[in-house]
């Protein structure tokens, strides 16, 4: 007796032992969150996604005008033509020009309309990205916190099967001294004992890899303390008689990869009206302000006599000649606020473009965008049926592992009682060590199989709730 007590500290110390060095406890939901809020890859596709937005924001400012400033200063040197005097200035010329402009598309064949329509498509397909990734996400943390559960059931068994072996090695103890086994049955017993606690091993190892798979999905630092939270798990049987059909019919409504590849049909049917507007004509409004400053630009403000006089003709009667002074013009610069106000022009245009002949571009562009349409049906089409067939074999699977886990829960169920027979007649020395220890084996085995079952059954049902749209919960 004092034996089992102290095995059995030692057997709650061994399941306690993680818990007791780690206080960071983690239940499956806090793994998921985590996980999606520090994975790279999620942290990537939504960044993408950020990006479909911006080009959808701009495709709606696109449909509106655009209006540009323009100015500029600078000197010319050496001789040029003044583009406001049209003269000639061989100094030195400061210049200033200043224009705004605006256009606005009245017609182009509908394009800026159907760029909006396809960047709309594009962002939801994308946002139906982040889910599938999402989901993948979640399947892939669930799947390896199961797996952490499992081995946590696999290492209770172990130690309960050594706590057995252990019992039967004190009890072979003391038929030995009674004289009722042989020294063989002992070291028989002891051998599986020891076996048994190679299994243990195997099984903590086992254990501490589902650990470390699961701390790297989560991208923590393996040093880090880290221990689950192992939920009550009841099974659930009802779920898996659900039609596969119905569970077809409604995860088309809430599958992201169905519904990003429908909106890439979208997409592509957008860029088929966009390339064929490109055959239409477009009407363009344009309008132009500008003016300037020159400082070469002046202006007559007076003439002065320069004392020089120049003959303009002669008296016919005397023939005496007649002269006149020569005045010498006096000019000043134009100021700066004359200039602005003189030189301002403004300009008003509509432009007609017909496109008739650009070498087949357009043809090819719309054959292209044609060919991508029946490629995004055809991808669709793919996807469905993908997922009818995933849906299909998860619910056989559900199925076959609910009578798997039936089927083992009968086998563990009668093993236990065989083998607890055994022990009785073993004691009793009426079957040899060999015989305990294979009926042990069997034992074992429909423990392992059961543990297996239960958990690859809980799997699949929560598989096809996560295709009903109901999340994987515990």
């Amino acid at each position: 007796m004092k034996t089992k007590l102290i095995f059995k500290i030692v057997v709650c110390l061994f399941l306690s032992s993680k818990v007791l060095y780690s206080q960071d406890m983690w239940d499956l939901n806090r793994c998921i969150d985590y996980a999606l809020e520090n994975n790279l890859d999620f942290k990537r596709q939504k960044l993408a996604e950020q990006r479909t937005y911006n080009d959808l924001r701009q495709s709606y400012a696109n449909v509106l005008p655009s209006i540009n400033g323009f100015g500029r200063h600078g000197y010319n040197y050496g001789r040029t033509i003044d583009r406001f005097t049209n003269e000639f200035a061989t100094e030195r010329v400061m210049f200033q020009d200043y224009y705004a402009s605006t256009s606005f598309t009245l017609f182009s064949g509908f394009q800026n309309i159907n760029n909006i329509r396809r960047n709309i498509a594009l962002n939801t397909a994308f946002r139906y990205d982040t889910e599938k990734l999402q989901n993948d996400i979640i399947l892939a943390i669930s799947a390896a916190y199961m797996q952490i559960l499992y081995n946590h059931d696999i290492v209770e068994t172990r130690l309960e099967q050594l706590d057995v072996i252990n019992q039967q090695v004190e009890k072979t103890k003391i038929l030995l001294e009674g004289g009722t086994v042989a020294k063989s049955a002992l070291l028989e017993i002891e051998a599986q004992a020891a076996e048994e606690k190679m299994l243990l091993i195997q099984a903590d190892n086992n254990l501490n890899l589902s650990y470390l798979e699961l701390i790297h999905l989560l991208d923590l630092d393996p040093a880090h303390d880290f221990e689950i939270i192992r939920p009550e798990i009841e099974i659930d049987k009802s779920l898996v008689f659900y039609s596969p059909e119905k569970v077809y019919e409604r995860s088309l409504h809430t599958e992201p990869s169905i519904m990003a590849s429908k909106e890439r049909i979208n997409i592509a049917e957008k860029e088929l009206a966009i390339v064929r507007g490109m055959r239409s004509p477009s009407l363009v409004i344009m309008g132009n302000l500008g003016t300037g400053y020159s400082g070469a630009a002046q202006k007559l403000v007076a003439t002065e006599p320069t004392g020089k006089y120049h003959e303009i003709g002669f008296v016919h009667e005397t023939e005496q000649p007649v002269y006149t002074e020569i005045m010498q013009p006096v000019y000043e610069r134009i100021p700066y606020s004359d200039q602005i106000k003189d030189n301002f022009n403004r300009m008003f245009m509509v432009s007609l473009n017909i496109p008739i002949f650009n070498g087949w571009e357009t043809r090819t562009r719309i054959s292209n965008a044609i060919i991508e349409l029946e490629s995004a049906r055809h991808n669709h089409e793919i996807y469905r049926n993908e997922l009818n067939k995933i849906i299909q074999q998860a619910h056989a699977d559900a199925v076959a592992a609910l009578k798997k886990y039936e089927a083992a829960a009968k086998s563990l169920e009668v093993s236990r009682e065989s083998f607890k027979y055994a022990g009785q007649r073993f004691n009793m020395g009426l079957i040899s060590p060999i015989e305990y220890n294979e009926s042990k084996a069997r034992t074992s085995m429909a423990e392992a199989i059961s543990i297996q079952a239960k958990y690859d059954y809980i799997y699949k049902v929560k598989i096809l709730e996560f295709y009903l749209g109901k999340g994987f919960e515990l």
